[in-house]
């Protein structure tokens, strides 16, 4: 019988513990504020992609619940907001109404707001949206490799971007000062 080592055994039990309590995420609420005073650095092949502020968002296509596909070029030019969540997860319900409000007050200004569920499967995700009362767009983050370009660690990630795709704010949750950040992209 192959022996295994007490710290192997108790490594994952204190981790899953760790998280239970700390909510959904593996980090606290990390807030990035404001973009650097130059644009995002450019290499040999274009700007960086990446989730720092001031570089440009990672590219990706999705599968929304009703099958369409949206991609990171159908919000290009419009700000936009990410939300990625789980159904599990307690600060994403909490999370949701904020959301809904940012969406009443912003899509008519033309905000895209986009929530990009990670990794549940689809009857999983149909019924989070309906105990979260989610009013915007869900795609599918089936395999995870959106989430896992974009840097997602810790749930609910949102991320603005602004018109050019740009991210502006990174952070596991919405910033109190929300409206006027979008307000200040939206003039831009």
């Amino acid at each position: 019988m192959k022996k295994i080592c007490t710290p192997c055994m108790i490594a994952p039990a204190v981790l899953v513990i760790y998280l239970v309590m700390s909510g959904c995420g593996l980090v606290g609420k990390a807030t990035v504020s404001t973009p650097p005073a130059a644009g995002p650095p450019a290499s040999s092949n274009g700007p960086e992609r990446g989730t720092a502020i001031g570089q440009l968002a990672p590219e990706f296509k999705l599968t929304g619940l009703d099958g369409s596909e949206i991609s990171s070029t159908d919000i290009a030019g419009k700000p936009a907001v990410l939300v990625f969540w789980t159904a599990w997860c307690p600060r994403c319900k909490e999370e949701a109404p904020h959301i809904n409000q940012l969406v009443a007050e912003f899509e008519s200004k033309g905000v895209k707001v986009v929530g990009i569920n990670i990794g549940e499967g689809e009857a999983r995700v149909k019924e989070g949206v309906k105990d979260f009362g989610i009013q915007y767009q869900i795609v599918r983050d089936a395999d995870t490799s959106v989430s896992r370009t974009y840097k997602v660690i810790g749930t609910p990630t949102i991320v603005f971007l602004d018109k050019r795709g740009a991210v502006q704010y990174f952070g596991n949750e919405l910033p109190k000062d929300y409206a006027d950040r979008l307000n200040s992209i939206i003039g831009s």
